[in-house]
């Protein structure tokens, strides 16, 4: 992991979901930003080649997005929670990537390590645990139009608000 040279540093919740009748892989994620507010972010695709992992490409993306705003952000470190234990995994290795997709995937984190401190925590899906069910209904709600929203920083995203 690269060293923090700061102590400038945001938590985000990313999750992924999978619409079976449409195709569309999606991701969620939840930014907890110092000034209080709840960000949010989500996106999806339709890829066929992407669409065989199913949910498994929404939440690589949403934690690559993550990373993506942060840095674009000018944070120096991230705290990633997801419920995938392969967020974590094939970055440090503890799974193999066997697929283009998850190669992929393991590269483009580990390569961004130099730029942000990423630290990952597992959290058990669907146990109430607040900024993870609302990345899960951010997941949710991404696939309901197809497209990666491009990198912006997350003071421009969304505020999310209890009505949604």
């Amino acid at each position: 992991m690269a060293k923090v040279l700061n102590d400038k540093s945001i938590t985000a919740y990313v999750d992924g979901s999978f619409n079976v009748e449409t195709g569309v892989y999606s991701f969620g994620c939840v930014f907890l930003p110092e000034d209080g507010t709840v960000r949010v972010l989500c996106g999806s695709g339709n890829d066929p080649e992407n669409a065989r992992q199913r949910n498994v490409t929404g939440e690589m993306l949403g934690a690559m997005n993550a990373v993506l705003c942060a840095i674009k952000s000018g944070y120096k470190a991230i705290d990633i929670y997801y419920d995938y234990a392969g967020i974590e995994s094939w970055v440090t290795g503890a799974w193999k990537s066997k697929n283009d997709l998850t190669r992929s995937y393991a590269m483009a984190m580990k390569g961004w390590m130099s730029h942000i401190d990423i630290r990952f925590h597992k959290v058990e899906a669907h146990t109430g645990v607040k900024y993870n069910e609302i990345a899960d209904k951010m997941a949710k709600r991404g696939a309901l139009n197809v497209g990666i929203p491009e990198t912006r920083r997350i003071e421009d995203m969304e505020i999310w608000t209890q009505e949604k």
